[in-house]
């Protein structure tokens, strides 16, 4: 039977490789963060609900954290539910374009904000499947290979793409050549979705007791008191007050993808610099931040919040000295920032395991990402809203400050060290 189990992974380890890379590029040229965004702004959509569908975004995936994690959990067979949600993001896109050639801007706006929020619902739903999936039927070296695979394949594969789309499409109308490109990303989409299908699934996870009826329930007051009871530990603390100001950092993506989309909206090589440059960022963050996390947590989290305050001030001397007509410039400044916020994204996350005692894990995790998101939240809402009344730039300062606040809490976070006498990393209390 082990060695059925045995061969059955090592035929799922390529099924899966080929489906993740690309999954990678559908994302990529579809990315919600970027090409979403820029497509907002080049929809004239509102300001404040171009910023605001990061927000719209975040509550799709508490919703499906909050309310459908545990039925996610009690499903045994998750391959067609993966599938489906491929689909279903893909759909999303074509549907939120197919709005867009109305030309009617309300209506392009309720269709956008809709769309975000089924990506965020669908795309949570997606990771609770695959995380389960992957952790039953691929080891965990298997797992780290396929991750670097994804983001090294599926980077280079989707910057060919896009300036092969750029290529063929230059002359047409701008609606012409975002369409192309997120027809290209809804193809990917299928073909993910199809992949995964070929994969061999174990018929049973039946040792699993299914949920019973209580099991099933909700209880508000009861996470809250969950989230509470993890005040009484220093470490919990500790990393939350390290954690809070990277909320800000992680926003840098979406509002330096506006002020790009704000300046270059109308330029024929805009959205392929902003694909381009965000690939390019996965690409190289992977080998980098690999190198660095080997021997701190604390460098890469100062390194990458300090990258992202510089490339911030950076944006904003130029746009007051008004020479950010260069859509190089922006392009940079997304790459930089990619790169800087996918290593503090790894980082932060090796560090909690470091600090987190084995018996909190599981509830410090749940308390961290319930009041994380719930931040997220207001905060991108926040930024929305300055930079509706008034500028994106500003909302840019905003996260120029708190990535320098974000710097001196993570120089100053506690080094774990180790036991002699168990081995084992802990932080004193």
């Amino acid at each position: 039977m082990a060695t059925e189990l045995s061969e059955q992974a090592k035929r799922n380890v390529p099924v899966l490789t080929g489906q993740s890379i690309l999954s990678q590029v559908a994302w990529t040229l579809g990315s919600p963060s970027v090409v979403l965004s820029f497509l907002a702004v080049s929809f004239e959509l509102p300001m404040f609900i171009a910023g605001a569908l990061v927000s719209v975004r975040m509550i799709g995936s508490m919703i499906a954290d909050f309310f459908l994690a545990q039925s996610i959990a009690a499903k045994q067979q998750k391959k067609r539910g993966i599938a489906m949600t491929e689909f279903a993001i893909g759909a999303c896109l074509v549907l939120a374009m197919a709005v867009a050639s109305t030309g009617i801007v309300p209506l392009t706006a309720v269709a956008f904000i809709a769309v975000f929020f089924l990506i965020g619902l669908v795309d949570e739903i997606q990771n609770l499947m695959l995380t389960d999936l992957l952790g039953d039927h691929v080891q965990s070296k298997s797992r780290m290979i396929m991750h670097y695979l994804q983001l090294g394949a599926g980077g280079l594969a989707a910057i060919g793409l896009a300036l092969l789309v750029h290529e063929i499409t230059k002359e047409n109308p701008p609606f012409s050549r975002h369409s192309a490109v997120i027809g290209v990303s809804f193809a990917f989409f299928v073909l993910s979705g199809l992949a995964i299908l070929a994969m061999s699934e174990a018929g049973g996870q039946k040792d699993r007791q299914p949920l019973s009826a209580p099991g099933r329930k909700i209880s508000i007051s009861a996470n809250i008191k969950t989230i509470r009871g993890m005040f009484d530990y220093a470490w919990f603390r500790r990393y939350l007050v390290m954690r809070m100001p990277l909320v800000v950092v992680s926003l840098s993506v979406p509002f330096f993808a506006l002020i790009a989309a704000e300046a270059h909206h109308a330029s024929a090589k805009g959205l392929t610099a902003m694909i381009v440059s965000s690939a390019s960022g996965y690409l190289v963050s992977a080998p980098l931040w690999q190198l660095v996390n080997m021997k701190s947590h604390r460098a890469v989290m100062v390194a990458g919040t300090l990258l992202v305050a510089l490339t911030g001030t950076v944006l904003l001397i130029y746009h007051y000295l008004g020479l950010d007509h260069e859509v190089h410039l922006h392009a940079i400044a997304l790459f930089v920032a990619t790169v800087a916020v996918t290593g503090i994204s790894s980082a932060r996350k090796l560090y909690f395991l470091d600090v987190a005692p084995k018996e909190l894990r599981v509830q410090g995790s749940a308390a961290i990402k319930s009041l994380v998101r719930v931040s997220a939240v207001i905060v991108s809402a926040a930024l929305a809203g300055i930079a509706h009344m008034h500028e994106v730039a500003l909302a840019v300062a905003v996260i120029v400050i708190a990535s320098l606040i974000a710097s001196i809490a993570c120089y100053r976070m506690v080094v774990p060290h180790t036991d002699d006498t168990t081995g084992q990393q802990k932080v004193a209390e």
